[in-house]
C-alpha cells in the first residue's frame, strides 16, 4: 500500500515538473524563441528535466542527478541561444507577409460556355 500511494505521488511529481520545466524555460527564455525550436529539443530536454527532478525527489543518486539536471539545464540555454542567435529577420517576414499579386484576366466576348450550334455544319469526306 505504501509503494503504490508512493508511485502516485512520484507520478503526479513528474507532471507537474514537466508544466514547471516548460513554463521556467519559456519565461526565461522566451516564447518566441521556443515557438522556433524544433520540437525534439523542446520534447526530450522537459522529459529528461521532470525524470531527474523526480529522481532528486525520490532520493536515489542525488549527486549524480543533479549534476544531470544543471547540465541539462545547460542544454536547454544553449539551444535556446542558439535559436536566439538564428532566429529569422523582420526583412525575411515582411518579404513573406506581402499578398501576391493577381493579373486580370480578360474574357472573351459571348457565353463562357459553347452549345452545339457554335460547332457549325458538319461536312462529311
Amino acid at each position: 500500500m505504501k509503494y503504490r500511494l508512493l508511485r502516485l505521488l512520484l507520478i503526479t511529481e513528474f507532471l507537474i515538473a514537466v508544466q514547471v520545466v516548460l513554463s521556467f524555460w519559456s519565461h526565461v527564455g522566451g516564447q518566441y524563441h521556443l515557438d522556433l525550436m524544433f520540437w525534439p529539443w523542446k520534447f526530450g530536454l522537459t522529459l529528461l528535466a521532470a525524470a531527474l527532478i523526480v529522481a532528486i525527489t525520490a532520493g536515489r543518486q542525488t549527486k549524480p542527478a543533479i549534476a544531470l539536471l544543471l547540465l541539462t539545464i545547460g542544454t536547454a540555454g544553449l539551444v535556446t541561444y542558439y535559436y536566439h542567435v538564428n532566429e529569422p529577420t523582420d526583412e525575411e517576414q515582411d518579404y513573406q507577409d506581402q499578398p501576391t499579386k493577381l493579373k486580370k484576366i480578360r474574357r472573351a466576348a459571348g457565353p463562357a460556355y459553347q452549345t452545339r450550334q457554335d460547332f457549325g455544319p458538319r461536312t462529311i469526306g
